[in-house]
C-alpha cells in the first residue's frame, strides 16, 4: 500500500492516508492488549477506506502520545506528506484521534487541508469536510475535545495534590540519600550508602570547609556524584548540567553540594508542588508561589538532625566567600561573618599582603569609602583569634562552675526564640477576636432583618460585606497558622544547651563549630592613644 507517488495521486481521485493514535490514557499494563488495540483501529480504518473505494497510500500510527502533543512523529510525517500531495483524503477513527487541541484542529482541518485539496473524514463522530453542512459539527467536536483535555488535566492535578497531602512521594527519582520502598513506590526509605555521604557533607560544612573544598574532598575520596550513583544502581537517570570527568565519573559541583545542604528532605520534611505547568497545552513549568507548595513534616526517616540542619542554614547566611587565613586544610576561618565594627556596624573584612602570614581585619565601610565614612578599626586576625579563644574558655568555665547558670541560659534561649513566632501567635489571637466579632455582626444582621427593622437592600449589602470580610479573615488565619507551624523548629534548641556547653568543656582550639554554638557576633572598637581597643563578644548563652 506504501510507495504511491505524486503521479499516482494525480491519476487517482481518492488516495487515502490512515491516521491512528494510541493515547497515554489508552495504554494498558499488558503490551499484548496495546498491540490488539492498534490492530483493531488499523482494521477499522482499512475497512472504511475500502468500503468507500479509496486506495490507501500510507498508514500513520503514533503510540503513547497525547492528543494535545504537536510533536507526534507520525502526525508530523502525515502533515509533511500532505503538503507534498501524496494523498487527498485523511481517515481517522475520530477527530480526537487526530487532535484534541482546538487550535490545531482549526489550523489543519479547516485551514491547511482544504487549501491542499485534502478531505478529512472521522468515522465515529461522522465528520467529513467534503460535506459543507458538516463544518459546524466538526468545530463543536473540536471544542468538546479541548474541554475534555482541560477537565482531565484539572482532575489529574487534583489527584496529585491529594496524594501529596497524604505524604506520598510522586517524583520519578528519590532524592540522593533515599530510595523508594520496594513494595510502595510512594514511600521514601533511607539509602544508607548514599546517606553516609550526605552526613559527611554536613559534617564537613559544620567543621568549616567551604562548599568548593567539600567538592574537592569528595572527588579525592572517589565518591560518585548523585547522578552517576543513580546510574550505577541501574536507574536511567540523566543530569544535563553535569560535566564529564576523565576517570569516568562526574565532578562534584558546588550547586549539587549546596542543594544537599539546603534540602529539608534530609530532616524528614517532604516538599512537593514547587513547580506548575503554565498551561495544560504546554510542558513548560514555572516556580509556584510558596503558599501553594505541599509541605509535610516528619514524613519519613531523617538523615540529618534538625539541630545540625538549621545550624548549617545559619552558617550559610554568615559565610560570604572562601578564605585562606588559616592553612588548616583550606577551611573558612572560624570567625567569618561574625566580626563587626563597633562604631558603624559593618562587617570586618580581611586585608593583608599576598605571600605573608600577617592578616588583618578592617571595617568594610572604611575600606569602601577610603576611610572617609568610618575608620579602619584594624586588628590582626591571629591576635583576635587568641583573645576570643581565651574569652570563650573563660566563659565556658564560668558556666560549668555554677549549675544555677543553666536556668538563666534556658530562659535566655527561650527569649531568643520568641521573635520568630510570638508575634505570629499575638496576631492569631487578635484575628480570632476579630472573627468572633464578625460572627456576632452576621447574627445580628439576620435578627434585624427577621424583625423587619432593616431594609432588604441594606441588609444584603451589609451581609455581603461581612461575608467577604469573613473570607479574608479565614484565609489570613490559615496563612498565619502555617507560619506558626513552620516556625516551631526553633524550639528544638531549647533542650540542647546543656549538651552543647558540656561538649566543649575542655577545648583548646577555636573551631567553626564552637564559634557558631557560642558566639552571636563580636564588636571591634577603634584603637585609643595607647593602642588599646575594645573587643566585645556577644554570647548566644
Amino acid at each position: 500500500m506504501k510507495g504511491i507517488n505524486n503521479d499516482t495521486v494525480s491519476c487517482q481521485s481518492n488516495i487515502a492516508a490512515l491516521y491512528l493514535r494510541l493515547s497515554k490514557e489508552d495504554m494498558h499494563k499488558n503490551a499484548k492488549e496495546d498491540s490488539e488495540s492498534i490492530k483493531n483501529q488499523r482494521l477499522l480504518l482499512i475497512e472504511e477506506a475500502l468500503k468507500r473505494g479509496f486506495v490507501v497510500a500510507d498508514i500513520y500510527c503514533d503510540e503513547d502520545y497525547s492528543g494535545t502533543d504537536s510533536r507526534r512523529p507520525e502526525f508530523n510525517r502525515l502533515v509533511k506528506d500532505a503538503k507534498q500531495k501524496k494523498f487527498n483524503v485523511i481517515i481517522c477513527k475520530s477527530q480526537s484521534r487526530f487532535t484534541r487541541d482546538m487550535q490545531i484542529a482549526e489550523k489543519y482541518i479547516n485551514g491547511i487541508f482544504p487549501l491542499l485539496g485534502i478531505r478529512f473524514i472521522s468515522i465515529v463522530d461522522h465528520i467529513d469536510t467534503g460535506v459543507m453542512k458538516n463544518k459546524r459539527a466538526q468545530q463543536i467536536n473540536a471544542l468538546i475535545n479541548e474541554w475534555y483535555v482541560e477537565d482531565l488535566s484539572e482532575n489529574i492535578k487534583s489527584v496529585y495534590k491529594s496524594k501529596m497531602r497524604q505524604g506520598q512521594f510522586l517524583g520519578a527519582f528519590a532524592a540522593y540519600g533515599y530510595k523508594k520502598k520496594e513494595n510502595d513506590r510512594h514511600k521514601l526509605v533511607v539509602d544508607e550508602e548514599a546517606a553516609q555521604v550526605v552526613r559527611k557533607i554536613f559534617q564537613y560544612y559544620i567543621a568549616g570547609y567551604s562548599i568548593q573544598n567539600i567538592c574537592y574532598k569528595l572527588q579525592e575520596e572517589n565518591i560518585l556524584t548523585p547522578s552517576v550513583y543513580k546510574q550505577s544502581k541501574g536507574f536511567n537517570f540523566q543530569s544535563p548540567n553535569s560535566k564529564k570527568y576523565s576517570q569516568g565519573h562526574l565532578l562534584w559541583g558546588q550547586s549539587t553540594v549546596k542543594r544537599i545542604l539546603t534540602n529539608q528532605i534530609y530532616i524528614g520534611t517532604l516538599i512537593q508542588g514547587r513547580e506548575k505547568k503554565l498551561s495544560y497545552k504546554s510542558n513548560k513549568t514555572v516556580l509556584a508561589p510558596k503558599e501553594e507548595w505541599v509541605v509535610i513534616k516528619d514524613n519519613h526517616d531523617p538523615i540529618i538532625s534538625k539541630e545540625d540542619f538549621y545550624k548549617v542554614q545559619e552558617i550559610l547566611k554568615l559565610r560570604r566567600k572562601f578564605s585562606k587565613i588559616s592553612d588548616k586544610k583550606h577551611k573558612v576561618y572560624p570567625l567569618a561573618g561574625k566580626v563587626k565594627c563597633k562604631d558603624c556596624g559593618c562587617t570586618m573584612v580581611r586585608s593583608g599582603k599576598k605571600g605573608t602570614n600577617t592578616n588583618y581585619l578592617r571595617c568594610r565601610l572604611a575600606s569602601k569609602s577610603a576611610s572617609k565614612q568610618c575608620t579602619n578599626h584594624s586588628i590582626k586576625y591571629n591576635v583576635l583569634e587568641k583573645k576570643v579563644l581565651e574569652a570563650l574558655q573563660s566563659h565556658i568555665r564560668d558556666i560549668l562552675s555554677n549549675e544555677e547558670d543553666f536556668k538563666s541560659i534556658e530562659n535566655d534561649i527561650i527569649l531568643k526564640q520568641k521573635p520568630p513566632f510570638v508575634p505570629i501567635k499575638t496576631k492569631l489571637k487578635n484575628i480570632y477576636m476579630e472573627k468572633e466579632k464578625l460572627n456576632t455582626s452576621l447574627k445580628k444582621c439576620d435578627i434585624d432583618q427577621y424583625s423587619a427593622d432593616l431594609d432588604e437592600n441594606l441588609f444584603l449589602k451589609l451581609k455581603n460585606n461581612d461575608s467577604n470580610n469573613m473570607k479574608t479573615i479565614t484565609n489570613t488565619i490559615e496563612i498565619l497558622e502555617n507560619k506558626f507551624k513552620n516556625s516551631a523548629f526553633d524550639s528544638s534548641y531549647q533542650n540542647k544547651e546543656r549538651e552543647i556547653i558540656k561538649k566543649y568543656g575542655a577545648f583548646t582550639e577555636l573551631t567553626n563549630e564552637v564559634v557558631y554554638d557560642f558566639i552571636d557576633f563580636i564588636e571591634i572598637g577603634e584603637k585609643n592613644e595607647s593602642g588599646e581597643q575594645d573587643i566585645i563578644v556577644h554570647w548566644k548563652f
